[in-house]
């Protein structure tokens, strides 16, 4: 008889424990849902996790309005928490957002700021478009050392269009 009691007083410890606890939020997860158009799933899912790249999915459901109404400024919300959260990604659409003025008001300093931060993570196209931003001085002060610098790291990744510019300025990659 004790050990009948001993093995039910387990038994309900662990059903009441698993009922207790949330569920676990999973990028994994949300990714399968999204994968198969399961947007609700998915929405729930991402948002419960809060990674960066979880955040950065529901930048662009908001965007493309998938499982929900298409809403510029809330896909901008999550752009900005997953980009500063790090994620690459997210810092050069949050640049490209700004330097085109997409949901927002065009703002060639911000969009800058969000270039650097991916292209100093990398990012070929932000050192591209920074670098860009430095020869013509737009979002930021006119400086042709800097944009060679931006311009040679995209270039030596293989940016062609880097490479023809540099070219057409006279500098090698």
């Amino acid at each position: 008889m004790v050990k009948c009691s001993r093995l039910m007083m387990v038994l309900c410890f662990t059903l009441s424990v698993g009922i207790a606890l949330p569920a676990w939020a999973d990028y994994a997860a949300g990714l399968k849902a999204y994968e198969r158009r399961d947007f609700a799933a998915a929405l729930r899912e991402f948002k419960a996790d809060g990674s960066a790249s979880s955040n950065y999915i529901l930048a662009i459901m908001y965007y493309k309005g998938e499982g929900v109404a298409a809403d510029k400024k809330e896909a901008i919300k999550w752009l900005r928490k997953s980009a500063e959260q790090g994620d690459v990604r997210a810092a050069f659409n949050l640049g490209m957002v700004y330097d085109k003025g997409d949901g927002v008001e065009r703002n060639l300093a911000e969009a800058a700021k969000w270039y650097r931060k991916a292209a100093e993570k990398g990012h070929v196209q932000s050192q591209f478009n920074l670098g860009l931003m430095y020869v013509n001085g737009e979002g930021v002060p006119k400086d042709r050392t800097e944009a060679v610098k931006w311009l040679r790291k995209a270039a030596r990744k293989g940016h062609v269009n880097a490479r023809k510019l540099l070219k057409v300025m006279g500098e090698k990659y």
